[in-house]
């Protein structure tokens, strides 16, 4: 291993001070991997609808809600947990969405963002909304709503402790695009509330009834917990503790193309570099400047990659403006 390593990095007498890894035949083997690569992490899942058929459609709220955890875990914040109700929210809006070509949070014919979470069935006492379209990865996704302050803030919102995320494959503006919508929000508590005691004789506590009523914490105006004159007060949370998915590592990769590539070209980027810095500080005279040139070519190609990918990823992709909203103002 070692004098592989020597071979291929380090010029000396042994390689004719011309390290393996720069020469020419090596350096036309990595350029034809590079372009391999590009193909197949990041071009194919990208101009490509393969995601239709269980690709990036299975796993991409998965990787969003995650990312969405690290970032609230960056900002010292708890973990939101997946609700399923909320997951059937998201999912309809983004549908609702696909299927009407528009992209707002009030659809045309005036449903706002909670109507989805009162089909759904969730009762909330506080709920946000961030969406996104034209996408192709997820962690890009991620990173234009966290460098929004609106949409950060929905994020990383003390108040929500769920959250849900919904994708829907339809037309926008006449190309066929991505829809997400992610929801936040906190469940409505139930407060059970004693009523007054039955009048009894002073001398007679023990007849006194102590039986209690459910009444919703959404009529009781700003309040987490009610007080009615000295009446018990209890809150019961209604909650749905369902663990956030965790994406595994293929997940991961298929959901981020461009991220994926980034990390494979960043790797090869380091090891020419690596070898292209050895080589002009080791061997200080009779420099083979083929083998410079080699090493140039690689990154300028990898440079170039890089930079097409991010417009690739980035020329349409649009976020509209978050929105958060309470119990208080439906």
């Amino acid at each position: 291993m070692i004098s592989w390593i020597k071979n291929h990095f380090i010029p000396h007498n042994g390689n004719d001070h011309r390290p393996h890894i720069l020469r020419s035949n090596n350096t036309r083997n990595i350029v034809f991997l590079i372009i391999f690569l590009e193909i197949f992490t990041f071009l194919i899942p990208t101009l490509t609808y393969i995601k239709r058929t269980g690709g990036m459609a299975a796993v991409l709220p998965a990787v969003l809600a995650n990312l969405t955890n690290e970032e609230r875990h960056s900002e010292k914040l708890q973990s939101l947990t997946t609700n399923p109700i909320l997951v059937k929210a998201a999912t309809m809006k983004a549908e609702d969405m696909a299927t009407k070509g528009y992209f707002a949070h009030t659809s045309p014919e005036g449903k706002t963002p909670w109507y989805w979470l009162e089909l759904a069935g969730y009762d909330y006492q506080y709920a946000g909304e961030n969406l996104a379209i034209n996408f192709t990865d997820s962690k890009d996704v991620a990173s234009a709503w966290m460098n929004s302050p609106t949409h950060k803030a929905n994020i990383v919102k003390g108040n929500y402790t769920e959250m849900g995320t919904g994708v829907a494959f339809g037309t926008y503006e006449g190309k066929e695009t991505v829809f997400v919508a992610q929801v936040y929000a906190n469940p409505a508590k139930k407060v059970a509330v004693n009523p007054e005691p039955e009048k009894v004789a002073i001398n007679k506590p023990e007849d006194v009834k102590n039986t209690a009523t459910i009444v919703d914490a959404e009529s009781v105006l700003g309040a987490e917990t009610v007080k009615q004159s000295e009446d018990i007060v209890t809150t019961i949370p209604v909650a749905i503790d369902t663990p956030t998915q965790q994406p595994n590592f293929l997940e991961r990769a298929f959901a981020s193309p461009r991220n994926t590539s980034n990390i494979i070209l960043f790797i090869i980027f380091v090891i020419i570099s690596t070898a292209l810095t050895l080589y002009v500080f080791i061997k200080m005279k009779n420099h083979h400047y083929g083998i410079i040139t080699n090493g140039l070519i690689i990154l300028a190609l990898i440079l170039a990659i890089l930079i097409g990918n991010y417009y690739l990823s980035n020329r349409s992709m649009l976020v509209t403006q978050s929105l958060d909203y309470s119990s208080e103002n439906k």
